[in-house]
């Protein structure tokens, strides 16, 4: 069996997935263990019953989980090991609080222009320690639905650090205890964690925040820098722009969303500036010193160089593959500085040994880790599985949203002698008028000789639920 982005991309990209595929998935045929193994499995099964599992997992984010899960589905001992919370960057630093914090802004932004619809409301403030609240409410409930996941597919849960001893052992580290695990198959999902800028006076603390701190924030800062124009930091810098944050984003590239379509990045910037961001591109910050309330930022742009005195930095410059620390160049496993080799399988250099999730490297991308997950597990008990990264979207959960797949038209036009583009713009939609959100439009890039769809591109109201049925073309 393949598996291909086409099929991650008919997951839908609202936070609430996670509760819903989990749900399914437990429904699925063969999530009990004590149903009838596949047969092509059975061999896979029987190799080593002196082991104490046939599927041992490092890390328990979306790709780990998924990996877990679908392992026990298909009649395999499993066990998954996790230092911290269930559910990794996702559920609790990623994915599903920064969308809740988004949707209380959503609700802000109706309120504030309720008038325009005939509503019209009264005083209104922010609640801070109430948007918290319900932002960790959210996450508690969906961690709490992955280990019971784990619970009724039998799946051991280890608390602690996991380290790779041999190729079939895996020594884990807790506050009051060391414990050997051995298993057939070892699968790494040790995610990733903020990457960091080498520059002076931009150690983390209370003045220079990654994603992890800006999550979880007490008051409204008066003003922000962000570094890197990202879906992280375009996410972050709309949300702490519409609190009413004075938001500047700095951006090396010349362009917003760096990898994006040009067109697309530019209305989604040209939106974002009306919603009251302000950008920088092709600039770079040198250096930051302490200042009165907050840090003085050196940011140069060509030949000049200026300074701006901001309440908080935040640096939004992608994120780092976890490799230190779980054994690899111990036991030979083949990484390079930004993450683990793998091939088409998800395999490593070492047969038994597989590796998913953001440890494996861009797009580092949650929908993306759960199907590699399954492939792992998929060709590790004996099917032809593989993974294809040709048609996976990406989104962006501002207002107006951002979605894309397939290639860009710079891209297509590179690779493809005749190109022809089609775009229909929200402004001539009547439900976009009716819902007073009608900036950005929707791009295809085709190719003229032979019909293909290689790329369709999106800014406008519920563009990633949109996106879905463009993966399918």
């Amino acid at each position: 069996m393949s598996y291909t982005a086409k099929t991650a991309g008919l997951v839908p990209s609202r936070f609430d997935v996670v509760s819903g595929i989990i749900e399914a998935m437990a429904a699925s045929p063969g999530a009990n263990p004590a149903e009838s193994v596949h047969p092509g499995i059975k061999e896979q099964l029987s190799r080593a019953p002196e082991r104490d599992f046939d599927i041992l997992v490092i890390g328990t984010g979306p790709a780990g989980y998924y990996a877990a899960i679908r392992a026990a589905q298909l009649g395999a001992r499993t066990a998954a090991v996790e230092k911290n919370s269930v559910g990794g960057t996702c559920l609790n630093v990623g994915c599903i609080p920064t969308k809740t914090l988004l949707s209380s802004v959503a609700v802000l932004d109706h309120v504030k222009n309720g008038s325009e619809f005939g509503v019209d409301v009264g005083e209104y403030q922010v609640n801070i320690p109430t948007v918290m609240k319900r932002k960790e409410q959210i996450v508690r409930q969906l961690v709490g639905g992955v280990e019971g996941l784990f619970r009724k597919n039998r799946i051991k849960l280890v608390r602690g650090h996991g380290r790779i001893t041999d190729p079939h052992t895996v020594t884990v580290d807790s506050e009051s205890d060391v414990e050997t695990l051995t298993a057939d198959r070892i699968i790494i999902a040790t995610g990733s964690v903020p990457a960091l800028l080498p520059i002076d006076g931009l150690d983390i603390g209370d003045k220079v925040w990654t994603s992890n701190e800006a999550l979880d924030f007490k008051a409204i800062p008066k003003s922000m820098l962000i570094i890197g124009a990202g879906a992280i930091g375009l996410e972050f810098g709309y949300t702490f722009a519409r609190l009413g944050t004075d938001t500047l984003v700095v951006e090396m590239m010349p362009q917003i969303l760096p990898a994006a379509d040009t067109e697309t990045a530019n209305a989604l910037q040209k939106a974002l500036e009306a919603a009251g961001m302000k950008f920088m591109t092709s600039a770079t910050v040198s250096r930051a010193d302490n200042a009165k309330g907050g840090k003085k930022v050196y940011i140069k742009s060509g030949d000049k160089e200026e300074a701006k005195t901001v309440a908080t930095v935040l640096v939004a410059v992608g994120r780092r593959a976890v490799l230190d620390g779980i054994g690899l160049d111990e036991v030979g496993v083949k990484h390079d500085e930004r993450k683990v080799l793998v091939n088409e399988h998800m395999q490593t250099n070492i047969p038994n040994i597989y590796a998913v999730g953001d440890c494996v490297g861009e797009p580092m991308l949650a929908h993306v880790g759960w199907f590699e997950g399954v492939v792992a597990v998929e060709h590790a008990m004996g099917r032809d599985a593989r993974m294809d990264y040709t048609a996976f979207p990406v989104c962006v959960y501002t207002t107006p949203e951002c979605a894309s797949v397939g290639l860009t038209e710079e891209q297509a036009r590179e690779k493809h002698r005749q190109v022809r583009t089609g775009k229909f713009t929200f402004s001539h939609n009547g439900k976009a008028m009716g819902m007073g959100e009608v900036a950005g439009f929707i791009k295809f890039v085709i190719d003229e000789k032979y019909g293909a769809v290689l790329g369709v591109h999106m800014v406008g109201p519920h563009t990633t639920d949109l996106i879905a049925e463009a993966v399918l073309a």
